[in-house]
């Protein structure tokens, strides 16, 4: 899995054409400066910085941060100090260069861990987040047990995922993550579906369905096909999933 999305960061980050689609299809919800491989939008960063509750003298994890935009976001917006952990060497290195050309390599941090075994000390951080990753974990108990394990008490858990609208069909993803986090000693606060997010998402990979060629000459076949496959497999996925932001607190 490290190598693949290894592959993927040392390419997407260059493809203008990939930029474009995005811009075109989220216009001034497409969080410009954050560079994200993923769908979150400017209104869900301010969301996730809200949510955590931190600011100045405060740390938070951003956890699978890949390239750090929305670390470097949140950080912003917020003033606290900033741990970023992904398994990709390659994004570590990215996002770790993008701190210090903004200025900010004192405030965030980036580390090369397992979301389940970051190596962060226990009730080491004020709040963490997550953005459009734990639907990729096939270790998610794993991953939210560290969540609980090094937040505060009363500190926040905010993340944006994907969830199962049945049990009984489509991707092995969760119907409800409330039961998953309260075995952690977490109390989900909030579950909501982004504005448009389907219409948006269906828009994006109809466009990279027609860039075939073009995302081919930047990416290499390799990559261009994984993100092609998705392209094509993802809109029919829609009567299955739904896109969420959740917020859950750890009791105290």
């Amino acid at each position: 899995m490290r190598n693949r999305f290894d592959a993927i960061f040392e390419q997407v980050g260059r493809s203008r054409t990939l930029s474009a689609i995005w811009r075109d299809v989220y216009e001034h919800d497409y969080p410009e400066h954050a560079c994200p491989f993923s769908f979150v939008t400017v209104p869900e960063l301010r969301w996730l910085a809200s949510a955590l509750d931190i600011g100045p003298g405060r740390t938070f994890v951003d956890l699978a941060c890949g390239q750090g935009g929305p670390t470097l976001f949140v950080a912003r917006e917020t003033g606290a100090a900033a741990i970023g952990i992904d398994s990709s060497f390659v994004a570590v290195e990215a996002a770790t260069a993008s701190a210090r050309a903004n200025g900010m390599s004192r405030q965030a941090t980036f580390v090369v861990a397992d979301a389940a075994a970051t190596g962060l000390g226990a009730a080491r951080v004020n709040g963490v987040m997550s953005v459009d990753a734990l639907q990729l974990m096939p270790h998610r108990k794993a991953v939210i047990a560290e969540v609980g394990r090094t937040l505060k008490p009363g500190g926040r858990f905010a993340f944006t995922t994907w969830v199962s609208r049945t049990g009984t069909a489509g991707p092995p993803f969760p119907v409800d993550y409330g039961p998953l986090l309260e075995v952690e000693g977490l109390v989900m606060d909030a579950c909501h579906e982004p504005p448009n997010w389907q219409s948006r998402e269906s828009a994006v990979f109809a466009r990279i369905r027609e860039s075939t060629t073009v995302l081919t000459a930047e990416l290499g076949e390799t990559v261009a096909a994984m993100l092609i496959a998705e392209a094509v497999k993802m809109p029919e996925a829609y009567s299955l999933i739904r896109r969420v932001n959740i917020l859950a607190r750890k009791a105290g």
